[in-house]
């Protein structure tokens, strides 16, 4: 199997899961909002954004870097499992103690409090799977971090229902995350432990020491980067209130999750290739990387086109008649999934050639750009000035990550690849108003075909393209 088919391979393992997990993950987000309400569903959202802001301290970014050290040298393995899930142990606890601290200080109603009590557990449970499944990506074995996403999006929605159809609350809702968190550590240790390494009963200082200190810039931009898409949750649940938070939310986390579900399922299976092709073939390293934003783009113009011009028609789908106020907010968020999607593999590549540091700086200078824009905006626009900020904030990261490629690596004129597909997008957007009454999934159909014919008109498709798509379903 040549690399342009493991990468498939690769990528069409975790699309199938993702496209699985994010339609269970969807149903799930839509039944809590239905049955919780705006201010219900705030609270929600509000729990597992500020946890997710110190969760990070149970990682550091360790997950990030052993697959980065895996995918060269495999034979780690052993020695780097006793030692991360130690240290991982460890660093767990601390993180539950500053999240324990910092509600309490900030005098939350009791249920707020104890729902971030049990999301906080749930979100370290969730960082140690992540760990095991980092050593799937590492060893390009998409198809166990594919089994393990299923598994636990599948008892957690079986468990969600069982807690929305009988009548409970939030807290009860929270006991459910953690049992599927629970799930998860159990089935990711199980296949390491069955199908790839024995921990290595040995306690290295030495690599502890190397994981921590390689690992910080990882850890800083998975902070950069929680804070970036979550701390408008926060803010707003400081600045407004529940109810704010709640239908902010119900626009913002669709199209989150969207956009999370494509790049995951390609930057995963890029990122250990693009890191060995770093040390072996610069050249192919600079191709994928061009291509791959290429694509993206490809991707993401319709797609936002379609969420800007369809924006109250997905609300009504989604939620019935309620969170109309959703509806601006889902269109000003849709003009960021183009940009989001680029960006992932811009980011990737930093990341690859050794200057996850400037990766770091970039999400960072991001993060605290969105949360001067959510200062200012909030507290005049509430949830509309936080979709501003969110947008404005995609804008500004994009052109740092290209600022600092151009700089430090190569001039990749990537904007010359996204013309195209913009122009297409544009008019297929022209299409869908035209034919707004038409039935909601026909329209897509069509609107799909007509987006699809105007990059073939506009020849946006090259002989290196089709050798690509060749080399993907060659035999052998």
């Amino acid at each position: 199997m040549n690399t342009v088919q493991r990468i498939a391979k690769n990528t069409g393992v975790l699309g199938i899961s993702q496209v699985i997990t994010s339609i269970l993950g969807f149903f799930l987000l839509i039944c809590i909002a239905r049955y919780l309400g705006e201010a219900g569903f705030g609270k929600y959202s509000f729990a597992v954004s500020f946890t997710a802001l110190f969760i990070i301290f149970a990682d550091l970014g360790i997950s990030q870097l052993i697959i980065r050290e895996l995918a060269r040298n495999k034979e780690l393995t052993d020695e780097y499992l006793t030692n991360v899930s130690v240290i991982k142990l460890l660093l767990s606890f601390l993180a539950f103690a500053l999240i324990a601290l910092t509600i309490n200080l900030m005098d939350f109603p009791q249920d707020t409090t104890y729902a971030v009590y049990f999301f906080a557990v749930y979100m370290i449970l969730t960082s140690f799977a992540l760990t095991f499944r980092s050593i799937f990506q590492a060893y390009e074995r998409m198809e166990y971090d594919a089994a393990v996403m299923v598994i636990e999006k599948i008892i957690l929605i079986i468990l969600v229902l069982f807690v929305l159809i009988s009548g409970y609350g939030l807290i009860e809702l929270a006991y459910a995350y953690v049992f599927a968190g629970i799930v998860a550590v159990v089935i990711s240790i199980y296949i390491v432990l069955v199908k790839i390494a024995k921990p290595k009963p040995t306690i290295n200082l030495l690599l502890w020491k190397m994981l921590i200190v390689g690992s910080i810039p990882f850890g800083l931009n998975a902070l950069f980067g929680v804070l970036f898409f979550k701390i408008d949750t926060v803010m707003l649940s400081v600045f407004k209130d529940d109810a704010a938070v709640g239908i902010y939310n119900a626009a913002y986390v669709p199209l989150l999750a969207l956009t999370g579900i494509i790049s995951g399922m390609v930057v995963s299976a890029l990122y250990p290739v693009m890191s060995r092709y770093f040390i072996s073939s610069k050249d192919s390293l600079e191709t994928f990387t061009v291509l791959s934003s290429k694509y993206m783009a490809i991707i993401g113009f319709p797609i936002g086109m379609g969420c800007f011009v369809l924006a109250d028609r997905f609300i009504a789908l989604f939620y019935l008649d309620q969170y109309s106020a959703s509806i601006i907010a889902f269109q000003i968020l849709a003009l960021f999934i183009p940009i989001r999607l680029v960006s992932s593999i811009t980011g990737t590549l930093l990341t690859s050639i050794n200057k996850q540091i400037l990766r770091t700086v970039s999400v960072g200078l991001s993060a605290l750009f969105n949360i001067v824009l959510n200062a200012v905006m909030i507290p005049c626009l509430s949830y509309v000035g936080a979709s501003i900020a969110t947008v404005l904030s995609e804008v500004f990261l994009y052109f740092v990550f290209i600022y600092f490629i151009n700089k430090h690596y190569k001039k990749l004129e990537l904007y010359k690849h996204f013309i195209k597909p913009l122009v297409a997008s544009l008019v297929m957007g022209g299409f869908v108003f035209y034919f707004i009454g038409v039935n909601l999934f026909l329209l897509i159909l069509l609107a799909a075909f007509v987006y699809f014919m105007m990059l073939l008109l506009l020849r946006t498709f090259t002989q290196e393209d089709k050798d690509i798509f060749k080399q993907v379903v060659k035999r052998g």
